[in-house]
């Protein structure tokens, strides 16, 4: 027999790897360019570095950095939900108050 050169498998198929944690990378990037700036770099940073402990084989670190990116893009969603919520909120009962004051001018 000839000796062949072993070949791994995937890393979700061997036993002794964990599969790589999803880093949400993707939707930390587009949070942070459409919604909130400053809190979505946190989650960029986070997910930055899960694939990054991953392949130097902490794969504990890399599975708490994807749960802090994961909370890091949740975290600026709701905040810029709630914002978009109240800004509509807000000129909704302006626009409703010029309305009801069609006829008049304004007095200073």
């Amino acid at each position: 027999m000839e000796d062949t050169p072993y070949i791994a498998p995937p890393a979700g198929l061997n036993p002794g790897i964990p599969p790589k944690p999803n880093n949400w990378l993707v939707p930390a990037i587009l949070i942070t360019l459409f919604c909130c700036n400053y809190l979505g770099v946190v989650g960029v940073i986070y997910a930055a570095r899960v694939d990054a402990k991953y392949n130097l084989g902490d794969y504990a670190g890399a599975e708490a950095d994807a749960k802090q990116a994961k909370l890091w893009t949740l975290i600026p969603l709701a905040v810029g939900v709630f914002c978009w919520i109240a800004f509509m909120i807000f000129y909704g009962a302006v626009f409703w108050a010029a309305m009801q004051n069609k006829g008049t001018s304004p007095t200073f």
